[in-house]
C-alpha cells in the first residue's frame, strides 16, 4: 500500500515526499514520508506515516495513518514521529480524535513536548483514501506540552482545543509558549510517572 499512500499524500499536499524506513533495535519498522520546509506551499515541515495499520471493529479493510506539520523539523522530530506512530500501531487500539499518545520522558530531545494528541481536522486537508476492499482515514498528530497532557485529566480534549483557539496557539510551533490558562506543573518526575502508565489514553 506504500505506492497508494505516496500518490495520495502527493495529491493532497501538492509535492513529492521522501520515504524513510525507520527501524528499531528489536527489528520493528515504520515507514515515514517527509516534506522538508520549503518543499510545499504550507510553510511547515511535514511527516506522514506509512504502516500504522488496521484497527477496530470495521475489520481489516479499515486502516488509519497519521500525519503532522511542525516547525522546525529535523532528524529528532522524524524519529519522534516514527516512534509515536509505531507505538500507536503496537498498542493494538483504535486511534481516534482526542487520544493522547505518550512518549519517552522527552519525546523530542531537548524540547518541552512529551507527547501527541490525535485529531480529526475540520477541513478536507487529508481526505479519506478509498482502496479496493477497504479505506484509509488520516489523523493529525499535534505535539503537546506535558502540562497540556496533565490538563486532559479531568477535562475533555476539546476543552484544550478551545483554549488553543481562544489563545490563537500555534500548535505546529515547537518553540511556542504554554497557554496562560494552563499552569506549569510542579518540578520533579514523580507526578509525571503516574500519568504515563498508559501508552494511549482514551478521550
Amino acid at each position: 500500500m506504500i505506492d497508494e499512500l505516496r500518490q495520495h499524500y502527493t495529491t493532497a499536499i501538492g509535492a513529492e515526499p521522501v520515504l524513510h524506513e525507520m527501524n528499531t533495535r528489536d527489528g520493528k519498522r515504520m515507514g515515514v514520508f517527509e516534506w522538508p520546509t520549503g518543499t510545499t506551499r504550507l510553510g511547515v515541515h511535514l511527516y506522514a506515516s506509512a504502516g500504522v495499520g488496521h484497527f477496530g471493529p470495521e475489520g481489516p479493510g479499515h486502516a488509519v495513518e497519521l500525519f503532522t506539520g511542525v516547525q522546525p523539523g529535523g532528524q529528532d522530530v522524524l524519529e519522534a514521529f516514527s516512534t509515536m506512530a509505531l507505538n500507536v500501531r503496537e498498542s493494538g487500539t483504535m486511534p481516534q480524535h482526542g487520544v493522547f499518545v505518550a512518549g519517552d520522558w522527552k519525546i523530542i530531545k531537548d524540547r518541552k513536548f512529551t507527547g501527541w494528541v490525535l485529531t480529526e481536522r475540520p477541513d478536507d486537508f487529508m481526505p479519506r483514501l478509498d482502496l479496493p476492499g477497504g479505506h484509509v482515514v488520516f489523523l493529525d498528530a499535534l505535539p503537546v506540552f506535558p502540562e497540556e497532557a496533565d490538563y486532559r485529566h479531568g477535562n475533555r480534549t476539546d476543552d484544550l482545543f478551545e483554549i488553543w483557539e481562544a489563545k490563537e496557539v500555534e500548535s505546529w510551533n515547537l518553540a511556542r509558549e504554554l497557554p496562560t490558562r494552563i499552569q506549569p506543573r510542579p518540578k520533579g518526575i514523580g507526578s509525571w510517572v503516574g500519568r504515563v502508565a498508559d501508552l494511549v489514553r482514551k478521550p
